[in-house]
């Protein structure tokens, strides 16, 4: 039997200032994450975000060399805290059907951060324009989310409480509606997310057959020993 994976998730040196971050600039980020959810990234100048974080614009020069630097961070930043939840969740879990209704639940909950970071993620995918590092902080958000579902979902068929279906595809199917369901949220307000989210939980026990209702607790080994 192999070791836990233990994962820890760590900043690019984004700061131009080393160490930890101090408060002001985890304020400047937050400030720049939630502009940038609501506006083109052409929009929200350094200026606004100075106004809107009360401060001088010199201050965010001080921390970040420019606005392309400030979104890297803020991005970064919104993705590594997901992935803590999703760590959370490997954590506490030794069910595979609980660990993975866990991880339906959390988009409920954290809905309103994962809607600003699914709509950071689209204005950057259609701006025409590419970044290495970006692109690296997104793909690392998606294969992070597609390794704590497919090995949940072969941790599950492993010992007989889901159907043997491919756990790579399953994960990604998963995946992509509920990026969907965020994208129908930015879209449509007034959509109640939580419906749209139990219900997809429940058509995926469907494809996976698994009945949630049931008593049956199979579990044996953490998720951690089946991720790679």
């Amino acid at each position: 039997m192999t070791e836990p994976i233990k994962k820890k998730y760590r900043a690019s040196p984004f700061l131009r200032r080393g160490g930890a971050k101090p408060k002001r600039a985890e304020r400047l980020l937050t400030v720049a994450l939630e502009l940038f959810s609501k506006s083109d990234f052409s929009a929200v100048s350094i200026k606004k975000i100075a106004d809107e974080a009360g401060v001088n614009s010199s201050l965010i020069y001080y921390y970040f060399d420019s606005k392309e630097i400030l979104f890297q961070a803020a991005l970064e930043r919104a993705v590594l805290q997901t992935l803590q939840n999703y760590e959370m969740l490997r954590e506490r879990h030794n069910n595979p059907a609980e660990l993975i209704s866990d991880w339906f639940d959390t988009h409920i909950v954290l809905a309103e951060p994962i809607k600003k970071l699914v709509k950071i993620m689209l204005d950057y995918s259609t701006s025409g324009t590419q970044h290495e590092v970006i692109d690296s902080i997104i793909y690392q958000f998606y294969k992070e989310e597609s390794q704590l579902l497919s090995a949940s979902i072969e941790w599950g068929i492993k010992l007989d409480l889901f159907n043997a279906v491919d756990p790579l595809r399953a994960a990604r199917l998963a995946s992509t509606f509920l990026d969907g369901a965020m994208t129908r949220a930015l879209i449509m307000p007034t959509l109640d997310v939580a419906e749209v989210i139990n219900d997809l939980k429940d058509v995926f026990w469907e494809h996976l057959g698994y009945d949630p209702t049931s008593k049956s607790k199979g579990c044996q080994q953490p998720v951690h020993h089946l991720l790679s």
